[in-house]
């Protein structure tokens, strides 16, 4: 296993995602942006969003959307709540009327699904009536709709299962993965969601998921990645350097490639495993 920093000094780093030119966005909560890194070593692309940019997802024609969580979290300074859409280098807003964003991710049905934590919630003595919401947007026309409206406090990561039955979050405080079955109108059976896996030693954060449906997940105070099963079982971890703090992760062009946003340290990290 080796681990590089491919850039650094980019404030408060989440949501890495691929683009489809083989570089790699961010978003910068701190300093209110995207940036696009180029792992060949070409020159570091920003993109101002203001507020606090959350979590990222690229769609197929790399078209960029951006979970702004409206300046909290050591955002760059207010902002309305939203999902903001990147296009010919400037932000617009998607859609608003969320409360705080966090993170999101594109599904083959043309919606974007966000997670919603509704407020900047304390590790340590969360909001109790502060249930996460799940949005689902129509990303041609902005059109939203609540999905899960009492999920888990503190939701913060998300994702599907490959076959696309199953809604993965993760839920920071309380350190855990949750699944939810998808209903056949694309709702989400909320009653039958559950815990997956509670993890140690760490906040859950963003996730990848594997096509064999295995996910990693970032933990920020754990500062690690851990690989966990469909099943819900630990398969492999691995550490990062101390103080690191990872908040999210996504798979790479290459075998065993992930790119992971160490935030405390500013960074954009490549950790490249062996493939499984």
């Amino acid at each position: 296993m080796s681990i590089e920093v491919l850039a650094d000094g980019l404030g408060f780093t989440e949501g890495p995602a691929l683009l489809p030119d083989g570089r790699v966005a961010l978003t910068s909560i701190s300093h209110g942006c995207v940036y696009v890194v180029d792992p060949t070593g070409g020159p570091l692309e920003k993109i101002a969003t203001g507020g606090g940019a959350n979590g990222l997802a690229v769609a197929p024609d790399g078209t960029m959307y951006v979970a702004q969580n409206g300046g909290i979290f050591g955002g760059s300074g207010p902002a309305e709540p939203g999902v903001q859409v990147i296009q010919n280098g400037r932000a617009e807003y998607l859609a608003t009327g969320m409360q705080a964003p966090n993170d999101l991710v594109m599904r083959p049905d043309g919606h974007i699904w966000v997670t919603d934590t509704r407020a900047e919630i304390d590790f340590f003595k969360p909001q109790q009536d502060k249930q996460g919401w799940v949005w689902s947007v129509e990303v041609g026309s902005g059109a939203k709709q609540l999905v899960l409206d009492d999920g888990p406090v503190f939701i913060n990561g998300l994702g599907f299962t490959p076959d696309d039955r199953q809604l993965l979050v993760t839920t920071t405080c309380g350190s855990q993965l949750w699944n939810y079955p998808i209903t056949q109108d694309g709702g989400v059976h909320a009653a039958a969601g559950g815990v997956l896996h509670t993890f140690e030693s760490g906040w859950s954060d963003g996730m990848a998921v594997c096509p064999d449906g295995a996910l990693w997940v970032a933990l920020t105070g754990g500062h690690r990645l851990d690989l966990i099963g469909a099943t819900g079982t630990r398969l492999d971890s691995v550490a990062l350097a101390d103080g690191s703090l990872p908040t999210n992760v996504c798979l790479g062009r290459r075998p065993g490639e992930l790119l992971v946003t160490a935030s405390f340290h500013q960074a954009l990290l490549r950790v490249s495993l062996e493939p499984r």
